[in-house]
């Protein structure tokens, strides 16, 4: 009985805690009227093409997505590129793979079953490209954020010039939306 007291004082402590983490930030993000919203929710194939697009136009200089393969942008209820697309696409990225039977590391062209590449080697390149930052990865970041497909909305509407007072370093950028707005 007092390991089950005792698992219960720990088990509030952690929850309450948890809901002064998520209020901390105190942020109202956009709302928007998601396709995908509720029961018979569905993704839209031209959303999905343009936020591909978003994504390696703007996005993917410094955010990786690395739990997701090539293949999935042909896949029904995805952005349903065509196979021939997506194998330009997944060609158009170098890949590090090996060893060959010399035991050396070569670099390929993608292929469908590859995952997306990362821009950066590691942690430490990343940081050091972005001012210290580690741009998260995107494959689940909307299932990862407080506010969901509502805050990477917010977050992409969000960048504005910093107010009065306020001095960034080279390279950051203020935004509203971003817990400690940069």
């Amino acid at each position: 009985m007092k390991n089950f007291k005792r698992s219960i004082f720990f088990l509030i402590i952690f929850i309450s805690s948890s809901f002064q983490i998520n209020a901390a930030e105190n942020v109202d993000y956009l709302k928007t009227d998601w396709t995908f919203k509720g029961l018979f929710g569905k993704f839209d194939r031209a959303q999905l093409q343009r936020g591909y697009k978003v994504y390696k136009e703007v996005c993917a200089s410094c955010h990786s997505m690395k739990y997701v393969s090539f293949r999935n942008l042909a896949e029904k209820g995805g952005p349903e590129f065509s196979e021939e697309a997506v194998k330009a696409i997944a060609a158009s990225y170098d890949v590090n793979d090996g060893p060959n039977a010399d035991g050396e590391m070569f670099i390929r062209p993608g292929k469908l079953s590859d995952k997306f590449v990362k821009p950066y080697e590691n942690v430490k390149a990343a940081q050091a490209a972005n001012g210290g930052a580690y741009p998260p990865d995107m494959s689940v970041l909307i299932k990862a954020r407080s506010g969901g497909a509502d805050y990477i909305f917010s977050l992409l509407q969000g960048y504005e010039e910093a107010p009065e007072g306020i001095t960034l370093d080279d390279g950051v950028y203020y935004n509203k939306y971003m817990y400690g707005n940069k």
